[in-house]
């Protein structure tokens, strides 16, 4: 019996190390071609130009670690990889890619953890599942943005945290039923506290922790007693309700985002019915289907509370949530159930900027995967073909990957993609002049200014880039007016003040310019450029103190 078990645990362990190396090589070669892709829309503001991560020595000084709610342990990544090599992309795609590889890997240990929950009838179907779940996860093609866009760091960095959290939150479950490992059970505890906090740290989608691990707690007891578990509940919400007081404190709400307007302005109904749509008809379509993805989809608020494509949605994701229910399998149940809990941050009454992008899938994604997962497999018990149809949808997904990455070249590619795909939307257009902008493409540019500001005659945007154009080519009076209608339009940006004032400079009228230096400023007081224009401006008029 001795020489059974260890031959046992000895290919259990030789089977852990090969499904690891195989995450970790389909994960290389899969993004490998996005290692040199530029940076992308706001990797300008959150990465060129911020300068909290200008100097990683200073960091606790400027950001300070605790300041969770300024996203600290994000921005200390992005300033470690600052440190190393400043504004080359490789470290930062490379850092992107690994984190990806820790998720799968994270993945792969937590399924073999959750598949104790599951009927004993489902013990040797399920024995290749984390395996799947990991794969499926890697491939699909919906989490190149994710990875690739290096903004959305948060998001692939909070779900590493997230599952790693929650993966020691069951060994610590376990230990504790068991009554062994006594100081190992400690540690499990501290740890997962401690990720759970980093996670808040870096991007808030992790409060949907807690419940999730009270699921958990509740699908894997036979008694079903919530009082059975008190200890194990305490430990989960003491972190939340300490987090959400500080929140409350800090920000005075907990479901406005912080420094966004847009949070405060738009309807919380028809926000909320029009992510009713966009959960069916975007995110479980295109993390099932990943085809035709786009950087930045076109979605628009429903016209109503009456709209017909919302109420359909919700009546197919009924019914799918009937289908799922009814089904044997506890653990799809439990995945079905953690989709739909994590998509909420981003998609329920909080209102965002953007009604729809894909980065917010990478989370909710991983519990599909595990949906996927059970299905090939439970499939594959009735009919063999469907091993083969398993790898077929790998590689297909591994294909697309690919062919989607070859988007992410550079910035024009990327967003003459877009356009094809959301031809309707100003900021795509917008993106791509500046794209051809940044290649000295003006005629392209020009046209894409144009057709941004046509589609939405009030945002400035286009207007300020119009201007640049005309600085190019020293029209200094058309480019003056284009600033000053972006400011109009109520552009609040510290580059704009700055032309503004500076093609005042160049039409010789520096008593007009300073104002307009001195806004620029104080909005960016770290701009070098910024103060030797006004310095050159004082000169004119010969105020050499000032």
């Amino acid at each position: 019996m001795e020489n059974t078990d260890l031959t046992i645990k000895n290919y259990n362990y030789s089977e852990k190390i090969k499904a690891l190396v195989l995450i970790c090589f389909c994960g290389v070669i899969l993004f490998f071609a996005t290692i040199h892709s530029p940076f992308l829309y706001d990797d300008a503001h959150a990465i060129e130009d911020n300068p909290y991560i200008k100097n990683l020595s200073q960091f606790q000084q400027l950001v300070g670690v605790q300041n969770i709610f300024n996203r600290s342990i994000l921005l200390l990544t992005f300033s470690v990889n600052n440190d190393l090599g400043q504004l080359d992309v490789f470290g930062y795609h490379l850092i992107n890619i690994m984190l990806h590889l820790c998720v799968g890997i994270i993945l792969y240990f937590l399924t073999m953890e959750l598949v104790r929950i599951e009927e004993s009838s489902f013990a040797k179907i399920f024995q290749r599942l984390p395996i799947v779940v990991s794969l499926i996860h890697i491939f699909n093609p919906i989490n190149i943005g994710s990875i690739t866009y290096l903004s959305s760091r948060s998001s692939v960095l909070a779900t590493f945290f997230y599952l790693s959290s929650f993966y020691l939150f069951i060994r610590f479950v376990n230990y504790k039923e068991k009554k062994i490992n006594k100081w190992g059970n400690i540690l499990c505890l501290l740890a997962g506290l401690l990720l759970f906090y980093l996670g808040l740290g870096t991007k808030e989608i992790i409060v949907t922790l807690p419940i999730i691990a009270i699921l958990y707690l509740w699908v894997q007891s036979s008694t079903k007693r919530l009082r059975t578990f008190i200890p194990e509940l305490l430990v989960i919400m003491v972190p939340l309700i300490i987090y959400l007081l500080y929140r409350y404190i800090d920000m005075g709400n907990l479901f406005v985002i912080k420094n966004d307007p847009y949070s405060h302005m738009i309807d919380r109904e028809l926000y909320l019915v029009t992510q009713i749509k966009a959960i069916i008809s975007y995110y479980l379509v295109k993390i099932l289907f990943p085809i035709n993805l786009n950087f930045e989809p076109d979605m628009r608020l429903v016209s109503g509370i009456l709209d017909w494509e919302w109420m359909a949605c919700l009546i197919i994701g009924v019914c799918l949530a009937i289908c799922i229910f009814k089904q044997k399998s506890i653990l799809l149940k439990y995945a079905f159930a953690w989709a739909l809990i994590t998509i909420l941050p981003t998609s329920s009454i909080i209102p965002l900027k953007q009604i729809v992008t894909e980065h917010r899938s990478y989370l909710p994604g991983v519990a599909i995967s595990m949906g996927l997962g059970i299905f090939f497999l439970r499939a594959a018990s009735i009919n063999r073909l469907m091993h083969p149809v398993l790898i077929l949808v790998l590689v297909f997904y591994g294909l697309l990957t690919i062919k989607r990455s070859l988007d992410y070249r550079s910035e024009i590619s990327i967003w003459e993609d877009t356009i094809k795909k959301s031809p309707y939307k100003s900021l795509a257009h917008n993106n791509l002049g500046t794209a051809y902008l940044s290649k000295d493409q003006l005629k392209k540019a020009r046209n894409s200014f144009g057709a941004a500001s046509a589609l939405s005659p009030s945002s400035p945007d286009p207007y300020i880039n119009l201007g640049h154009i005309h600085s190019r080519n020293q029209e200094w009076d058309k480019a003056k007016l284009k600033y000053d209608l972006a400011l109009k339009l109520g552009a609040n940006r510290s580059q704009v003040f700055f032309h503004s004032g500076l093609m005042r400079l160049k039409l010789k009228k520096p008593e007009e310019a300073i104002p307009f230096l001195l806004e620029a400023i104080k909005i960016k007081n770290h701009r070098a450029i910024y103060h030797h224009e006004l310095g050159n401006a004082f000169r004119v008029i010969k105020q050499y103190d000032s």
